[in-house]
């Protein structure tokens, strides 16, 4: 189960995800100790839902680093403090690759979708993704970012036959594909210009939704830890140069 609490072996990583109002709640004052430039983007969401899946991602990464670098079950107090910075390489904005200026030795990357978040921290280069179930079904007309090979593979699941409440199987096994390479474009190993250049084809696309799952495989020097939540309704991935565990965090 991804709610069990087990500690990340030297060499792995943690990655964490949760509905956002869990994390909130589970971390509840974190949010006075976001950075200057966290507070901003925070402040410049105009929809309120916006601004608490930010600060929620934000918390997670934090814990996520706090539980790599203390080793234990829960973080502890000086972990909210923990300074996240974001800086664009090309503008110099408060955004971009996250990074810990106080654990150099430490990566982190975070993510947010509608009423979620994920983050992740290692001793290795990690990327992270989480996507709505609503973003496959908005998507299931063009599927964007793939390349022949991979839409002669999604369109395989276009006649399999589907009743339960979700996505049409070939839309979520296009949303693994999406959050497997936006996992890699934000571990460095790709650019989201060149995303159809990422072949995935011949990963295993099946999801079963009925059910929340984890599945690790391997892309190149990569391995890749996906996950679906069927109740929180969402899909994800983390990439790293080691496995990475991930647990879901609740209230």
């Amino acid at each position: 189960m991804t709610n069990d609490k087990t500690d990340a072996p030297a060499g792995m990583g943690l990655a964490l995800y949760g509905a956002s109002r869990d994390v909130l709640a589970r971390f509840k004052g974190w949010d006075a100790h976001l950075s200057p430039d966290e507070r901003r983007r925070a402040d410049a969401f105009s929809r309120s839902s916006d601004r608490e899946d930010y600060v929620a991602a934000h918390i997670l990464a934090r814990v996520a680093a706090a539980r790599v670098t203390c080793g234990t079950h829960g973080p502890g107090p000086a972990a909210r403090t923990y300074v996240l910075v974001q800086r664009c390489e090309r503008c110099g904005g408060a955004h971009g690759r996250p990074r810990l200026p106080a654990h150099p030795g430490l990566h982190v990357s975070l993510s947010r979708t509608r009423g979620a978040v994920a983050a992740a921290c290692a001793i290795a280069p990690v990327g992270i993704d989480v996507e709505h179930w609503d973003e496959a079904w908005l998507a299931d007309a063009d599927l964007p970012g793939v390349n022949e090979r991979e839409r002669i593979r999604l369109n395989a699941f276009a006649g399999v036959a589907y009743t339960h409440h979700a996505p049409s199987p070939r839309a979520l096994a296009w949303l693994r594909l999406w959050t497997r390479k936006e996992s890699l474009i934000k571990v460095g190993d790709a650019t989201l210009d060149a995303m159809t250049a990422i072949d995935l084809s011949a990963l295993p696309m099946s999801e079963a939704p009925l059910r929340t799952w984890q599945r690790r495989v391997a892309h190149g020097g990569w391995a890749m830890t996906d996950w679906l939540d069927a109740a929180l309704r969402i899909t994800g991935t983390v990439s790293s140069l080691g496995n990475v565990s991930v647990e879901r965090v609740d209230a």
